[in-house]
């Protein structure tokens, strides 16, 4: 398992250097790479989390019910185990951030290949812009799709009504 951090890009670097044909195409390649290495790690975050509480969480009645050293103290661990996994994935997402960030993904690759299928020349600025306001979209997209269903605390805890 090979761990590569890849920051977000902003967007076109050196496009006085290199040109904007150039810079979008390094842009787009980095843009699939981050969210392709993102939705990795949140697919093995998922699922390394998901075994564990199920082998913990299925583990605590034999845990609880034998007799050995130490018996409290292994069956606090496994209990506090699988909170505290359960309480990182509602707070993370994983799952859900590892369907929507390979969506993303996805899109993307496929924008890129439509831009250089449909691009004439390498100095179409006119495709080039398109495909850089796609990109954006599809990004913004994410983020909304992501934020949409995110529960905030509340200032206040709501009661329940009596009857």
């Amino acid at each position: 398992m090979r761990f590569t951090f890849h920051p977000i890009p902003v967007g076109p670097v050196n496009v006085g250097e290199v040109g904007v044909v150039a810079a979008t195409e390094k842009y787009a390649l980095e843009l699939r790479e981050f969210y392709d290495s993102r939705a990795i790690w949140h697919r093995r975050f998922y699922r390394v989390a998901g075994i564990l509480v199920i082998l913990a969480g299925t583990g605590l009645p034999l845990l609880a019910n034998l007799d050995y050293p130490a018996k409290p103290l292994v069956v606090s661990l496994a209990g506090t185990l699988v909170a505290v996994l359960t309480a990182l994935h509602a707070f993370y997402r994983w799952d859900q951030s590892w369907v929507l960030m390979r969506g993303t993904e996805s899109a993307l690759t496929k924008a890129h290949w439509e831009w250089q299928a449909t691009r004439p020349d390498e100095d179409d600025l006119a495709s080039t812009q398109r495909f850089l306001n796609l990109m954006a979209d599809l990004r913004a997209q994410e983020a909304v799709t992501y934020f949409k269903d995110l529960p905030f605390p509340s200032a206040v805890p709501t009661q329940p009504t009596s009857r």
